[in-house]
């Protein structure tokens, strides 16, 4: 078994190491450390969980120059939390050597600050890509002196649109000498993209893990009709009785939804997305951490970079459109060889046709599960209140209470009725049936009860798929996947059944957003009622003509430029 001392000569490191209770090198860890410390670019495939941070962070501490003026070393981060996760680490890993600033920079946060922290000089700057573009604008962020870029995942950075700003800080760093390291869960086109164009013959690292398959998650999924979703969760949340819970939605406005939902009911719950300000996901983050609030309801961009080891129980309320996704919500329990449990809570045939596929993809045996009836629940419950009483009877100090317990008895009733008055004061059981009201007859094939469609202008030569259209309407109007009924994908357009409530809000907020890379404009399908087809058509057709005329004109004047 490989050490940790035998990849890391710096003494004070393997002192922090042993400090913070690291035993032995991951397989990553293993395999990038030497590579990155011989100067080489590496590219790592690997998951959630594996031990990337240490695997690029252990040897950057190792090699910065220190005391520098300019940045030698900048780190990408896809959000604000997974960039105050990297530079938190980084801080424990160099706690005993001397002469490193790390500078954390991210949007949220007052700028003129981050500019005062970067005067004074630093080693290394762990950013996201947008708030990285801002500084270099301003120039007050120089990378003429930048010896090593890390991107750390990647493929969640280009997901959430930052591929120009990516390629424009990598473009912006020294023609020469500067040493190139990518992670990323999946390697799609535009990855390969950026490694040949500024990678120079990268070491391949693949981890077949965060295991698809996690040994220490329990997997299961329960299937209701969409109406009884919220009541499902609220049973199983009674039916658990987890300490820390975290529930993953797809949409922003979803998050929102779920935690008036569940205050309603008492639950100690708070909420994490995109749109929150940063002092508020703090207070909620440290809420979590510190135990105060039990459940945590977040969106998978935002949950990235939250490293709680505690979460007992991770309940998704739809099946995430990307696999990944999955892989990295289960990954939040089960942590360090604890057992932990991971909920999915689906509705109609298109979630489960996408369970079906995560099945394949991750090759493990997601169980179905019955829902708990409101007597098993009760029956559950007299069982927890008995438990804690005989519990408490083994550890309660009689003392104390000497003087009650004797004007209990002096006050002549029974020892059997004073059981009876206490059992009732404590004892508050809580029990409904979940039941899903079925009305196929009023539903088209999808599920949708008043489908309305319509086209939008990306088809099969955009390569697009339903799961890329579902999820760009989800993001762009907010819309629950619910919503979105049947697709057809045709050869340079589609047809998307919507749910008629939400339509209006679906073509208000669809055009000019982006789906796989690609600008999207919809229009009313034929036979829906609408005066504003011929309209909306139009406005598509003038918005493509400027679009052609303005890089028509942008070619010409780079033309003339070159000419000059």
């Amino acid at each position: 078994m490989i050490k940790f001392d035998e990849l890391i000569k710096n003494e004070k490191i393997i002192k922090a190491i042993n400090e913070l209770g690291y035993e032995n090198p991951t397989q990553i860890q293993q395999e990038a450390i030497p590579a990155i410390l011989d100067g080489k670019d590496v590219l790592g495939l690997s998951n959630t969980g594996t031990g990337k941070t240490a695997a690029f962070g252990l040897p950057i501490i190792q090699m910065v120059k220190r005391g520098c003026k300019y940045s030698d070393v900048l780190i990408l981060c896809p959000t604000r939390e997974l960039v105050e996760q990297v530079s938190n680490e980084l801080r424990k890993f160099s706690k005993y050597v001397e002469g490193i600033r790390i500078v954390s920079i991210y949007g949220g946060q007052p700028i003129d600050r981050q500019i005062q922290q970067l005067k004074k000089g630093v080693s290394i700057v762990v950013g996201t890509p947008g708030r990285i573009m801002d500084h270099l604008r301003r120039r007050t962020l120089r990378l003429q002196e930048c010896s090593k870029v890390i991107l750390d995942e990647a493929d969640e950075m280009l997901n959430m649109g930052f591929k120009e700003d990516i390629e424009s800080i990598l473009e912006s760093l020294p023609d020469t000498g500067v040493q190139t390291i990518l992670f990323s869960a999946t390697m799609p086109k535009a990855i390969l993209k950026i490694t040949k164009e500024f990678q120079d013959d990268p070491v391949k690292i693949q981890i077949k893990s965060a295991q698809k398959t996690i040994d220490t998650v329990e997997q299961i999924y329960y299937e209701v009709e969409k109406d009884a979703k919220l009541d499902a969760l609220r049973l199983l949340l009674l039916h658990y009785q987890a300490k820390s819970i975290m529930i993953f939605c797809n949409t922003k406005r979803m998050v929102d939804e779920l935690c008036e939902f569940l205050q309603g009911y008492k639950f100690q719950v708070g909420g994490l997305h995109g749109d929150m300000k940063q002092a508020m996901r703090d207070r909620v983050m440290n809420q979590f951490r510190e135990e105060k609030i039990s459940i945590l309801v977040a969106t998978d961009v935002a949950a990235r970079g939250i490293d709680v080891e505690h979460i007992d129980l991770v309940i998704n309320l739809d099946v995430p459109q990307n696999h990944e996704y999955y892989i990295h919500r289960i990954g939040r329990t089960g942590r360090a060889g604890r057992s932990g449990r991971a909920i999915t809570i689906l509705s109609g045939r298109k979630q489960r046709y996408l369970m079906k596929d995560l099945i394949r993809y991750t090759k493990t045996d997601i169980k179905e599960g019955e829902l708990p009836t409101g007597e098993q629940l009760i029956k559950q419950q007299e069982e927890q209140f008995v438990n804690r009483i005989v519990e408490q009877s083994k550890q309660c100090d009689k003392v104390i209470y000497d003087e009650v317990v004797n004007q209990l008895i002096r006050s002549n009733i029974t020892t059997e009725d004073m059981v009876y008055s206490l059992v009732s004061l404590l004892y508050k059981p809580e029990s409904f049936d979940v039941k899903g009201r079925k009305k196929k007859k009023d539903k088209d094939k999808k599920g949708l009860r008043n489908p309305v469609t319509i086209v939008l202008s990306i088809g099969r030569k955009h390569r697009v798929q339903p799961a890329h259209i579902v999820a760009g309407i989800s993001e762009a109007c907010q819309l629950d996947s619910n919503y979105i009924g049947k697709i057809d994908i045709l050869d340079r357009e589609s047809k998307v059944c919507i749910e008629k409530d939400y339509v209006e809000q679906v073509m208000d907020r669809i055009q000019g957003s982006k789906i796989k890379g690609n600008k999207v404009y919809a229009e009313y399908g034929k036979g829906s009622k609408s005066r504003s087809t011929s309209k909306q058509r139009k406005t598509r057709k003038d918005k493509e003509v400027t679009e052609k005329k303005s890089k028509s004109k942008k070619i010409k004047n780079d033309k003339k430029k070159r000419k000059k």
